[in-house]
């Protein structure tokens, strides 16, 4: 059975209402929508500026090219993308001028021409030299060869789009550079920060449940476990966020401008940090659930399951890391290199190592006795401790007899 009527109209209402929105938080704060606005509007003003250049100077009939390159390399998300791709661009085009010279020479015909660039052109286009960007060889042989027909084939004409093309660029990346060049340090920063608290929030979750219930509730794991996936991913998508945080300042004439040290700076060790501590989270959460369904699944309910000095000491090392986490969601400049202070993670790498000593006096032969948890402590404490070195830089203090993390 289809949606009703009644969803069909909120759809509808809901689709007809989003270009209004987009417009009022456009308006309203900065943001996304705000910075798609000054793109476009800079696009559309770089493309007159390059056809009005482009018939002043170049006297052009038709000089659509220019506008097209010009468009192009504003709409490039920051000012060292638009210059490094304006090389790519002009080689693409060039390739893709002299390809519609060349067919047009040999077989003076429009239709086999045509049929030739585009075969020609889609096979050039995956040379590593052009990039993303290969397939504009074909696409602009094919303009070229349909809407000039036989004047593609004047050498004169060829080296004038060349001219009209390198005439765009240089409009794009003037206009991208000097007209509000796009910077997009807040919402790198707003990235890194939220994800950061969330994943410091479930770490504190998890260990208030193990403290309280002494064993991984079943009920709990799975969304758990869901969460810290979610979060992983978000992770990773707060790192590109710095990513491109740092490159929107390259060739930035904006950055001259800033007095103190580029904060962006200090957020690439914090981010690859709280990316490496989400994949360790997703981990620990995995051992959890198999601790779990092992309890569960056991022949008595008293058979011995995670040891409850391990949980309560565990549990307290899952709020040491979620305190690291709120340190540098706090100061992400904590984990940089030219920072004095001890790292975030300093307690949880002191409690890492007692839980080490711990471990070892509870080794199977010391007592005798097997538990099915041990293998579970042992996937725990190697992903906590994954995530302690990747915080601090410096790996727990282990006592010799004690077990590796994948001994355990």
């Amino acid at each position: 059975m289809g949606p009703s009527v009644r969803t069909l109209a909120r759809r509808a209402r809901r689709q007809l209402l989003r270009p209004p929105r987009f417009v009022a938080r456009a308006a309203g704060a900065s943001g996304p929508e705000r910075e798609a606005v000054i793109q476009a509007v800079k696009a559309a003003a770089a493309a007159g500026v390059a056809w009005l250049l482009a018939r002043w100077v170049l006297e052009a009939p038709q000089p659509f090219l220019a506008p097209y390159a010009a468009v192009f390399l504003v709409v490039q998300v920051t000012v060292y993308r638009s210059v490094r791709d304006a090389g790519q661009q002009l080689a693409v085009v060039a390739t893709g001028v002299v390809l519609a010279l060349v067919a047009t020479l040999l077989t003076g015909q429009v239709v086999v021409g045509l049929v030739l660039v585009v075969l020609v052109g889609l096979l050039l286009g995956r040379l590593r030299v052009f990039g993303e960007h290969g397939h504009w060889v074909a696409v602009t042989a094919l303009i070229l060869v349909t809407q000039a027909g036989p004047a593609a084939g004047s050498p004169v004409d060829a080296l004038v789009r060349l001219v009209e093309i390198a005439l765009g660029a240089a409009v794009g990346v003037v206009v991208n550079m000097l007209v509000l060049p796009p910077v997009y340090q807040r919402d790198a920063s707003a990235a890194l920060t939220g994800v950061t608290a969330r994943l410091a929030d479930l770490l504190r979750g998890v260990a208030a449940s193990l403290r309280e219930d002494q064993e991984p509730r079943e009920d709990l794991v799975h969304d758990w476990l869901h969460r810290a996936r979610g979060l992983d991913g978000e992770a990773r998508r707060a790192r590109d966020s710095v990513a491109w945080a740092r490159e929107s300042l390259r060739l930035n004439p904006l950055r001259r401008r800033r007095q103190s040290p580029e904060p962006v700076a200090v957020l690439a060790p914090a981010a690859d940090a709280v990316v490496e501590v989400a994949g360790h989270l997703v981990d620990l959460c995995e051992a959890v659930v198999e601790a779990a369904e092992e309890q569960d699944q056991a022949d008595s309910p008293e058979e011995p399951g995670l040891d409850p000095l391990f949980v309560g000491s565990f549990a307290d090392l899952l709020d040491h890391l979620a305190e690291a986490l709120e340190e540098i969601r706090d100061d992400p400049g904590s984990l940089s290199p030219r920072s004095d202070r001890h790292p975030p993670g300093s307690a949880a790498l002191e409690l890492m190592t007692a839980v080490h000593r711990d471990a070892a006096r509870r080794l199977p032969g010391a007592s005798g006795e097997v538990r099915t948890g041990w293998s579970v402590e042992g996937a725990l404490l190697n992903a906590a401790q994954r995530a302690v070195v990747d915080l601090t830089g410096r790996r727990p203090t282990r006592p010799r007899d004690a077990p590796g993390p994948d001994e355990g």
